[in-house]
């Protein structure tokens, strides 16, 4: 099993933003099929880049905050 970069960093306190964002972006890719994959390259998406902070912010506290 893959250890991620959010499992690796070991702190307590809140990542900033571009942090969160790869930790979002890794999970999303250790989840991902390959036909997943090859739709992502087909069709393309929009990018955590382009996402309001506030809801980066929350899916990363729903996925990670209760782990802390």
């Amino acid at each position: 099993m893959r250890t991620t970069e959010q499992q690796s960093r070991g702190d307590n306190e809140e990542p900033d933003m571009d942090t969160m964002r790869y930790d979002l972006a890794e999970r999303e890719a250790m989840n991902m099929s390959v036909s997943e994959i090859i739709e992502l390259l087909i069709n393309g998406c929009e990018g955590l880049d382009e996402a309001p902070d506030i809801e980066v912010k929350d899916e990363w506290n729903e996925i990670f905050g209760e782990e802390k």
